[in-house]
């Protein structure tokens, strides 16, 4: 096929009269820019933009004019409802980025489900049995933990661990069992769950009781900084150096770094998303958002970043038909799209769960470096 390059003033001249026959659509994104996920939902917001500008500049709209309303739930599950209700009846959105949280999910994403509108949410938990209009713009807590529980368990061979876990987020519960249960299959003792709810800051009586048992190793699943504030109060209560601490992709968060800082050491933990791959498109994304924000990405931008960009492809996809029910279907074809997440191409399946692998990471002298 003899491809035909477009230079200069001419290029401008055919993007901007793909943009002015561009049929327009409108898009809400609830997210979580303040409150407890803002951890996630400010880096999801950036990642999303980084990927707005870059469709702009290279005419990646086609013949779509996107209409995104990015607002803030305040990681409130009643705003999020709020929101979701206001753009699908008011606004007329025919699709929805979010939420940030599964908390807010499963309160909000049934409105769109009724109203058959469909979803993609980088919220971490199963909110594909929401229904069937629902889709996750990331892999399941219970795949990306079972790729670290493999590598875990052929590296240091673990015999005894305690389980902490949030009980109020349905994706740390989902992310702790996928650990649990694969090396529970496979021999390893539980020697005991405790349970936190996302307010929890003193965790004096927790540490205690964490150091007083014989175990190898500390698996923790909850926020960023929740997390590296048990890890902190654990090595004060006199936690060893011995007892290896695993976790969740929220120990991708610069947060963990932050407030864990020396304590955090050593952690072992599985990510969607690792800075310092090596792909071209990681490396421009890498770039641009530096350019633009002044610090590398984290996993939520990454996911952000890609939730964009698996929209706009279905988007396309479904051209000149934007409805609702045209764009669900071009969500669920979307095939071996380039993604800075895992292996480097992202497919939809049929359980309206992407596949792309993960990457399994350690904290290594106060940064993040491949296992």
């Amino acid at each position: 096929m003899k491809r035909i390059l477009v230079s200069g003033a001419v290029a401008l001249a055919a993007l901007a009269t793909s943009a002015a026959h561009a049929q327009e659509v409108t898009v809400g994104v609830p997210i979580a820019v303040t409150g407890q996920f803002s951890f996630a939902g400010s880096s999801g917001r950036n990642g999303i933009e980084i990927a707005r500008e870059e469709l702009e500049k290279t005419g990646g709209f086609g013949p779509v004019k996107l209409k995104l309303l990015i607002e803030d739930t305040a990681s409130d599950k009643n705003q999020a409802v709020t929101l979701v209700d206001r753009f699908i009846k008011a606004d007329k959105a025919a699709l929805i980025l979010g939420t940030t949280s599964s908390v807010e999910a499963f309160a909000a994403l049934p409105i769109a489900q009724e109203n058959k509108v469909p979803v993609l949410s980088i919220a971490s938990a199963d909110v594909t049995k929401v229904g069937d209009w629902v889709f996750k713009a990331t892999t399941t807590p219970t795949k990306i933990m079972e790729a670290l529980a493999q590598q875990y368990l052929e590296r240091f061979k673990p015999k005894r661990v305690v389980y902490v876990f949030n009980r109020d987020n349905d994706a740390y519960i989902a992310q702790k069992n996928g650990i649990k249960d694969y090396l529970a299959a496979n021999g390893v003792a539980t020697v005991a769950e405790e349970t936190i709810v996302g307010s929890d800051t003193d965790f004096t009586t927790l540490a205690t009781k964490i150091v007083n048992q014989d175990i190898d190793t500390l698996v923790i699943s909850t926020t960023a900084e929740l997390s590296a504030n048990i890890i902190i109060q654990a090595r004060q209560a006199g936690l060893s150096d011995k007892v290896r601490i695993v976790g969740t992709p929220s120990f991708a968060s610069p947060q963990f770094l932050k407030v864990g800082g020396a304590a955090v050491e050593g952690a072992l933990f599985v990510s969607d998303y690792f800075t310092e791959g090596t792909s071209e498109l990681n490396q421009r994304f890498v770039a641009a958002y530096k350019a633009k924000f002044g610090v590398a990405p984290d996993i939520f931008a990454a996911m952000g970043y890609t939730q964009l960009h698996v929209a706009v492809t279905a988007l396309k996809a479904a051209a000149p038909n934007l409805d609702p029910a045209s764009i669900r279907t071009a969500i669920t074809k979307v095939k071996d799209l380039p993604t800075v997440l895992g292996n480097g191409t992202l497919s939809q399946t049929e359980t309206r769960t992407p596949i792309y692998g993960g990457f399994v990471l350690t904290v290594k002298n106060g940064k993040f470096v491949q296992l």
